[in-house]
């Protein structure tokens, strides 16, 4: 049981040495509501934040470059409703898939 907890937080701190972002991202883990033109909406999970974007986990495989409205969870308030890019999308496990997106501008909540 040991070696293979100690193999998965190896693979954490190697995610974390090969960082290539010049903003720091802070773990931050709420629900997600992802607000796409032609698919609808999507429930998902953030994982980590910056100033400049969000990592968020979901089941879906969204095409980058696509233009959401993402609604995320406040424990202090409204809900936050964000206009956002989807840059990069990558397998994170069977029939997961770890996402980042770029904050663009707040937006209106999708209806």
């Amino acid at each position: 049981m040991q070696a293979d907890i100690d193999r998965l937080l190896l693979e954490a701190q190697r995610a974390k040495y090969s960082e290539r972002r010049t903003e720091p991202r802070h773990p931050f883990v709420r629900p997600v509501h992802i607000s796409l033109p032609d698919v609808g909406n999507v429930l998902a999970f953030s994982k980590d934040m910056s100033k400049q974007g969000i990592g968020i986990i979901t089941d879906q495989d969204l095409p980058d470059g696509q233009i959401a409205v993402l609604t995320i969870h406040s424990t202090s308030n409204y809900p936050v409703h964000l206009k956002c890019e989807l840059r990069w999308s990558d397998r994170f496990g069977k029939g997961w898939f770890l996402t980042g997106w770029k904050f663009l501008g707040t937006a209106s909540p999708p209806r």
